[in-house]
């Protein structure tokens, strides 16, 4: 009775550490992924005008680096016409750079699949050894919204505060270099993605990442709720 007791209380555990990484990373993908989304930030942000770059090569810039991100291109070497001149569009630190970011990308992807796992397991765990699979289910999510509620929390506010010194802290972080460092008079990446891209792109994950957790924690406690009183 013990051991299964055990088992449960991990699976429980890993369920409330793994959906929100899980969720987390998803929603951040969808946007980082997402060309519709590039091109609207484009247009709020004049960056036709800031890079002399027209739409239709801004698409197509943001495509190859979309499949780049995904590892369906094994190099950005991109060429468009920058300023009615067809010319190479990232400099060398640029793509140095964006091979870290890849590489980022891909240990988010490994670490999602990791957290699928251990949330399929943690269920298939449940049903086998609990004695109350649907109380522990929703026990789990319950958990899952509170932790990842209040450590969202923190994060909003804090970014809210200063988005540039913790966007900067983020950097230093996850990266081992200064190659992030670009110069936003020569540099077309960062010409194209400037700092209110990833303020947005953190705001509105932060809101959706929100909003399912909530809607999770609300159905946990209402069912979790309607267990007891039977």
């Amino acid at each position: 009775m013990k051991k299964k007791k055990y088992f449960c209380r991990i699976s429980q555990g890993l369920i409330i550490i793994s959906l929100p990484i899980v969720l987390l990373l998803t929603i951040l993908q969808a946007y980082a992924l997402d060309k519709d989304f590039y091109l609207k930030e484009f247009e709020k942000y004049h960056i036709e005008e800031n890079t002399k770059i027209e739409k239709k090569e801004l698409s197509k810039i943001v495509g190859k680096i979309i499949d780049y991100l995904k590892n369906e291109e094994g190099n950005i070497n991109i060429h468009a016409k920058i300023n009615e001149q067809d010319k190479e569009v990232f400099g060398n630190r640029e793509k140095l750079h964006m091979v870290d970011v890849k590489k980022l990308f891909q240990k988010g992807y490994n670490l999602q699949k990791i957290g699928i796992f251990f949330i399929g397991m943690s269920l298939i765990v449940l049903m086998k050894k609990s004695e109350k699979i649907e109380k522990d289910i929703y026990r789990s999510l319950k958990g899952a919204s509170i932790l990842s509620l209040g450590s969202i929390t923190i994060l909003f506010i804090l970014i809210q505060i200063n988005f540039y010194k913790y966007f900067t802290y983020f950097h230093k972080l996850l990266f081992n270099n200064d190659l992030w460092l670009l110069n936003p008079k020569t540099d077309i990446l960062i010409q194209m993605l400037p700092l209110g891209f990833f303020n947005d792109i953190a705001k509105k994950t932060i809101v959706w990442f929100v909003g399912i957790m909530v809607i999770l924690g609300g159905i946990a406690c209402h069912k979790g709720k309607g267990i007891r009183e039977k």
